[in-house]
């Protein structure tokens, strides 16, 4: 259908037409506000004049939704590629855009090199979200790739998000990315409202508080949906001794292993190992053991059994292994007027589910008390994103954040959904600190079946570093995961005030370390630009 462009849409695509050469831009439109529509009209714009367009999106969960509304505008000639397909229907998508067969690919990250005949402009839908980011095997981030690939080839980039990334906007404020905003959302609904629900006096049942299971009952009795988060998947995520506190762990990694009750076994998120699950301790042969905290499998039991007349729909990793899942999971989804939606950060990202007026969010203390020098902007990002896929259709919604944290001043920070207020005091706060994006950073990490290689390895570039008195180098030390499928992990951390002088270091590094002994005795990479710091 013909959808009436708002004002704020109509000035941001006259905007975006005029761009020429190479000219990155970002769009910070706030959940609903229509950016796809915006994305759709700049296509239709480069297609007239005989280009072709490239579209990013983080999640291969996205692709579906966007396919179709780009399907029904542009018919079939579009190209989707993503790494659940098979090699030939990826070769096929590759030849026919280098020959100029489809003028439109619509891919993950996997896609930003895909040789599109007569490229006129890149879309990065989603700009900020880690998913951009490969760590193995051939390490990138396809958002910084597809700038460099829009300045080698001359065609603007644009960059979008509803959570725009600090590094995006300390780029707007350095003058080197335009911004256009989209402040109000397209169908002239409000943003849901955001209230921090006290749990430390409240019982819990699966980890779910009796002020937010009244609020489902609510909205289910209005005939709407109801969205879950719980960024965690599994039944369980500790498996304990009630009697020593032993803590069933992967023999081969460092971790704790999760409870799946589908498979009734005990598994490793890092490794993929599976195990039984003991019925005594192998410490001290006691019976009482017990699982502790709750994944989405156990929300999604719990609530069957609480909500036994209402349909629950659990999106995450393990239910979309299956070909075809996926776009089963998103029907339901849309077919079903009355429903609880379960889900990772999968669900939260990007999808419009018209009919979802209440979102609860159950974890995000990990957030909130996370070390991690970027936990303020991710949790930033993840609250916002969750809370923009409630109330976009007509009627406000509200999102219920559980927390033992309430006088928490971040959170409280959150409480108005101004994300680009928040973002901007956190860029502020960086700046002082001298943190990235306002210096450049980079992680050696290296792994070896024995710790001390990797000890040795870190110290002598750490030594090497050292001679350069406008590099900082803290390490190395174990990372928080200490070990991963039988090799220890160790990591040193490299600063420098730009990635000039930083990239300067590296490559004497690269050199450096081909004589060395002891690079023989491990694996090691950088890691640019960590979004990860531990």
């Amino acid at each position: 259908k013909n959808i009436k462009l708002t004002s704020e849409q109509s000035i941001c695509l006259k905007e975006l037409k005029k761009l020429k050469g190479f000219d990155p831009c970002l769009i910070y439109g706030v959940t609903g506000s229509g950016k796809t529509e915006v994305y759709i009209r700049i296509t239709d714009h480069y297609l007239s004049q005989g280009k072709s367009v490239l579209i990013l999106v983080p999640e291969i969960s996205l692709t579906p939704q966007l396919e179709e509304r780009f399907i029904n505008r542009f018919g079939n000639s579009i190209g989707i590629y993503h790494s659940k397909q098979t090699i030939k229907q990826r070769t096929d998508v590759w030849e026919k855009a280098r020959s100029g067969d489809i003028k439109i690919v619509i891919g993950t990250r996997s896609s930003v090199l895909c040789p599109l005949h007569n490229l006129g402009i890149i879309i990065v839908d989603e700009e900020h979200d880690q998913s951009y980011k490969q760590h193995e095997g051939f390490r990138f981030s396809a958002r910084d790739v597809s700038i460099k690939r829009a300045q080698i080839e001359k065609i603007p980039v644009i960059l979008g998000s509803a959570t725009p990334s600090l590094q995006t906007l300390k780029s707007v404020q350095d003058k080197k990315y335009k911004q256009f905003n989209l402040l109000k959302r397209a169908n002239g609904s409000q943003p849901p409202g955001l209230i921090i629900l006290d749990i430390n006096d409240s019982k819990l049942e699966s980890g779910i508080a009796k002020e937010s299971l009244d609020a489902i009952e609510s909205t289910l009795g209005k005939g709407k949906q109801v969205l879950i988060f719980i960024n965690r998947r599994g039944f369980s995520p500790l498996y304990e001794c009630n009697n020593c506190r032993w803590i069933a762990e992967c023999r081969k990694c460092d971790a704790r292993l999760v409870f799946h009750h589908n498979l009734n076994r005990l598994v490793c998120h890092r490794c993929d190992s599976a195990f039984g699950v003991p019925t005594k301790c192998p410490d001290c042969s006691c019976s009482d053991l017990s699982l502790q905290g709750s994944g989405t499998e156990r929300i999604e039991l719990f609530l069957k059994e609480y909500f036994s007349k209402t349909i629950i729909i659990r999106l995450d990793h393990d239910t979309t292994k299956k070909k075809g899942a996926l776009e089963k999971i998103l029907n339901n989804i849309h077919s079903s007027k009355t429903a609880i939606l379960i889900g990772t950060q999968m669900l939260a990202k990007g999808h419009d589910f018209p009919n979802v007026e209440l979102g609860v969010i159950l974890n995000s203390d990990a957030g909130i008390i996370s070390p991690d020098i970027n936990s303020l902007e991710k949790i930033s990002q993840l609250l916002i994103q969750v809370s923009g896929r409630v109330g976009r259709k007509n009627a406000k919604g509200k999102v219920l954040i559980q927390t033992r944290y309430p006088e928490d001043k971040n959170l409280r920070k959150l409480r108005n959904g101004d994300y680009l207020d928040f973002a901007l005091n956190n860029l502020k706060q960086k700046k002082e600190l001298h943190h990235p994006p306002f210096s450049a950073v980079c992680i050696v990490r290296s792994t070896s079946p024995l710790a001390k290689h990797n000890v040795n390895f870190l110290e002598k570039i750490a030594l090497s570093a050292g001679k350069d008195m406008s590099i900082s180098a803290i390490g190395p030390i174990p990372s928080i995961i200490s070990k991963t499928r039988g090799n220890y992990r160790h990591h040193l951390m490299l600063q420098a005030s730009s990635k000039v002088t930083l990239n300067r270091l590296l490559k004497k590094i690269t050199a450096a370390t081909v004589l060395w002994k002891e690079t023989k005795k491990v694996k090691w990479f950088f890691d640019l630009d960590p979004i990860d710091y531990n």
